[in-house]
């Protein structure tokens, strides 16, 4: 069995954590649907989206792990799981996107982005 890093909220007594560990991130899809606080049909749905825009494909986004003995899981990439955030209304996707841009703002160091310009 594959060990995997996953994002998921941590309970306490009064207040929910978001733990995002350090290392390759690939979650499952009821990891994602506990992470975000939806249900199947519209975690699918909002998937099947993504790639039919064609922002991420699924032979980058998913992959196989061997779960036990002949039980396999499909489990989706650290980007797939950051476009749902934003996809997703819930109040959980929510609170993952302000906490996600609460750190970028906090731990950000100044970067630059080099894109080749577009032939025409």
């Amino acid at each position: 069995m594959e060990q995997r890093n996953i994002i998921e909220w941590s309970e306490y007594s009064e207040y929910r954590e978001l733990t995002i560990p350090c290392g390759e991130i690939w979650m499952s899809e009821s990891e994602l649907v506990d992470l975000f606080g939806v249900f199947v049909p519209k975690l699918r749905n909002t998937i099947q989206a993504l790639y039919k825009e064609e922002l991420v494909k699924p032979y980058e986004a998913e992959r196989t792990v061997n779960q036990r003995q002949g039980q396999y899981l499909t489990v989706y990439s650290m980007e797939v799981v950051l476009l749902l955030a934003f996809r997703l209304n819930s109040y959980q996707a929510r609170a993952m996107r302000k906490e996600l841009l609460e750190r970028i703002e906090r731990d950000h160091k100044p970067f630059e982005v080099i894109l080749p310009k577009p032939r025409i």
